[in-house]
């Protein structure tokens, strides 16, 4: 059965259709919608409800085969910790899980929807077990349903874009350390830790897109729209408008490359035996002329662009936008992992 992974943004929105044949997965169609007269996060009825509108138009546009969807939440509206519990039975960490939680969640346990799973693995102390706990509040959840049901779609999950993420990007059978994911959005960057496939560690800095606009904007008296354009087209290219939107930016990823080495440090402080050797960018501000150059060579480890098709076929429909799917692989990752969650 078809799948459809749905990455919400506040303005816009990528889509993934996968299916899985003789054991491989396959992508059928993709595409993404952008406009800034949407707003996912407002909370007024005719604002969803154009939201709603948008989404049903895309997905008929598009040519979608199926309702059933996937959706991530934002990192801001979910609360994700990896604790550690004594060993115990999986009834017993059944029974024990809400005591756990009321220490980690700063919200009533009766307004959130809470989840959890082991994590299995050398890190841990003798006596000792790794949870991965993920609570969200059941308003936001609601939201998300009345949304997709309001596109005429079925949700078969919603899940933390994080968690997502990770599952596209975490699988290091070819590294047999730690990655660090960095996934540039539209309101936050993203920075998370995996190891063996699974999510270790992840920090938000309140910078993505959107504020670099603004910055553009406000730096050289231009209007949202042409800042826009600009940091597309000339980004971190200092030999670009004489320098100026590079100036402009680069104290902005400074604080963001300060952050990936805080985690980092923090990371292996706490993991002493886990070593970090490699960066993966994502994210739709991730192909913005210059960035990977400007990461590159301000971290001391590797650092690549995420490419979510690693193990992922194309259809006869999609083959010959290969090399444009390759291109734009960091703006879909989200979308897949989402998508991979239930094909």
């Amino acid at each position: 059965m078809p799948i459809v992974g749905l990455d919400l943004g506040r303005h816009n929105f990528r889509a993934v259709e996968l299916e899985k044949e003789k054991g491989k997965n396959i992508l059928l169609r993709y595409g993404s919608y952008e406009n800034q007269r949407l707003n996912m996060e407002s909370e007024t009825k005719e604002d969803l409800m154009d939201y709603s509108t948008a989404i049903r138009d895309f997905f008929t546009e598009t040519g979608f085969r199926t309702n059933n969807v996937v959706v991530s939440l934002p990192e801001h509206q979910v609360y994700m910790r990896m604790i550690k519990v004594p060993e115990m039975s999986d009834k017993e960490l059944k029974n024990s899980i809400q005591y756990e939680a009321e220490q980690y969640i700063p919200l009533p346990l009766k307004e959130v929807s809470l989840s959890y799973q082991k994590i299995d693995d050398e890190t841990v102390e003798k006596g000792k077990m790794n949870i991965e706990l993920v609570a969200a509040k059941k308003s936001i959840l609601e939201k998300y349903v009345s949304i997709l049901r309001g596109a005429k779609l079925i949700p078969r999950g919603i899940e933390p874009e994080t968690i997502a993420l990770g599952r596209v990007l975490g699988d290091n059978s070819e590294h047999p350390s730690a990655s660090i994911l960095v996934n540039v959005g539209f309101s936050e960057t993203l920075i998370i830790i995996t190891y063996r496939g699974s999510v270790r560690f992840t920090r938000s800095v309140s910078v993505g897109g959107d504020v670099l606009t603004r910055s553009i904007s406000q730096g050289l008296s231009l209007d949202y729209v042409q800042a826009e354009e600009y940091k597309k087209v000339y980004g971190l290219d200092i030999n670009q408008v004489e320098g100026k939107i590079y100036n402009i930016l680069k104290p902005v990823f400074d604080n963001i490359i300060l952050e990936v080495k805080r985690s980092k440090i923090f990371f292996t402080t706490h993991n002493p035996n886990i070593s970090i050797n490699r960066m993966i960018l994502s994210g739709g501000t991730a192909l913005m002329p210059g960035l990977f150059f400007y990461m590159a060579n301000n971290l001391d480890f590797e650092v690549e662009l995420a490419n979510p098709w690693k193990n992922i076929e194309f259809s006869e429909k999609v083959i010959s936008q290969k090399d444009r799917l390759l291109e734009q692989g960091p703006i879909y990752t989200t979308a897949v992992g989402l998508a991979l969650k239930e094909v």
